[in-house]
């Protein structure tokens, strides 16, 4: 059985390195994005904690792949989702790749772990605000023998050529 589980850290927050604050309601200009080179600079932000836990982050995402998108809520969605994952792991391979599944393009973060801890679970709602306002969705989850998916779905009428 998939089961979603979020639970409150003690530490303090982290924050985004890119984006202080969430994008206020209103349309902004998309960009093309390289997937892989934005991943690529959160992991790179965030190696400090993913060494700190001892674990590994692979970047499997495509470097050709570029999506349509506002640079900075892409960030902090992505951000908020591998952040989660590392700190819900230790001495773990954490995997992100990209996959079609239908009509979506799914950003997948995958580890070993079975719970999801997500140090910012009270800004949960706001990640989800944020996924919504670029079109997208999040979904979480996670059981034994799998361990967890975290994945960021778009639709693929996003996707650059």
């Amino acid at each position: 059985m998939n089961t979603t589980c979020f639970a409150a850290s003690s530490a303090a927050p982290l924050q985004c390195p890119l984006v202080a604050e969430v994008v206020p309601a209103q349309a902004v200009p998309c960009e093309k994005i390289s997937l892989h080179e934005l991943v690529s600079g959160l992991v790179q932000s965030l190696l400090p904690l993913t060494i700190s836990r001892h674990s590994l982050i692979l970047n499997e995402i495509p470097r050709n792949l570029r999506v349509a998108a506002d640079e900075n809520m892409l960030a902090y969605v992505l951000w908020n989702l591998i952040n989660g994952a590392i700190q819900s792991t230790r001495h773990e391979c954490i995997h992100i790749e990209a996959i079609t599944v239908g009509d979506r393009l799914m950003i997948r973060i995958k580890d070993a772990g079975t719970c999801f801890h997500q140090t910012l679970s009270r800004e949960y709602r706001q990640v989800q605000h944020v996924a919504e306002k670029l079109g997208g969705s999040i979904g979480i989850e996670n059981g034994k023998g799998y361990g967890t998916n975290a994945a960021f779905c778009i639709s693929k009428s996003m996707v650059a050529a």
